[in-house]
């Protein structure tokens, strides 16, 4: 009967220990890290409006790639980074208010930086869920032709610089003491942004109010140090 108890309390013990080891696990520890990530840009149509003339676009899911440095502040949940990243999606369709039989090719793209706070929910013992936002500037590109015999009709102009901004939410999920694996999405947004149509057989431009707003799902490494 003592051994009995005395075995129950030892493995009751056992399983404290590992169970404190693994939860303390997930809590990345204070100090710098570098990210690396990667994933799919899923763009949404675009309304481009100019007076009562208008270019709507749709477009396939594209790709995103970057990467950040960051650090996690000492005694808190809190992380700052600073990111860079750049997404592309190819145009799959266009169609224009006053000539609707026209098709139109090209692409979408931005390249932005960015500094994020994230903050990282401690408690689960295999991952660490986080949320964070950010606000950042970058180029905003639309290079849209039409596609015909002549490509007379461009939309997009030079790159724009815009004020961006983002929310995140993902999953930590630690390797070791160096290394982390992590998923997460991101709603990226340039909003208000203006592009330009332009007719090189007639020589003129129009200015188009239009917006550039992705969703990003991606996978990604941080390393430690």
């Amino acid at each position: 009967m003592r051994l009995s108890k005395i075995g129950t309390a030892a493995g009751a013990l056992f399983a404290a220990t590992a169970l404190s080891t693994v939860a303390s696990s997930t809590a990345q520890a204070d100090g710098f890290y570098l990210s690396t990530f990667t994933g799919l840009a899923i763009q949404n149509d675009q309304n481009n409006t100019s007076g009562n003339q208008s270019l709507n676009v749709s477009l396939d899911n594209g790709f995103v790639i970057g990467g950040a440095v960051g650090y996690k502040l000492p005694v808190s949940n809190f992380r700052v980074e600073l990111e860079l990243a750049y997404r592309e999606n190819d145009i799959t369709a266009g169609q224009l208010i006053s000539d609707p039989t026209a098709a139109f090719s090209g692409d979408n793209s931005s390249l932005g930086a960015f500094a994020n706070v994230l903050y990282d929910f401690d408690g689960l013992p295999l991952l660490t869920p986080y949320i964070g936002v950010g606000l950042g500037v970058g180029g905003v590109e639309s290079d849209v032709v039409r596609t015909a015999a002549v490509n007379d009709l461009r939309f997009g102009g030079p790159t724009r610089t815009e004020f961006l901004y983002q929310g995140i939410a993902g999953v930590t999920i630690p390797i070791n003491d160096t290394f982390d694996l992590f998923a997460e999405g991101q709603y990226y947004a340039a909003p208000g942004v203006d592009f330009d149509l332009i007719d090189t057989a007639l020589n003129t431009t129009s200015t188009f109010n239009s917006s550039y707003e992705v969703i990003q799902l991606q996978a990604g490494l941080r390393f430690k140090f």
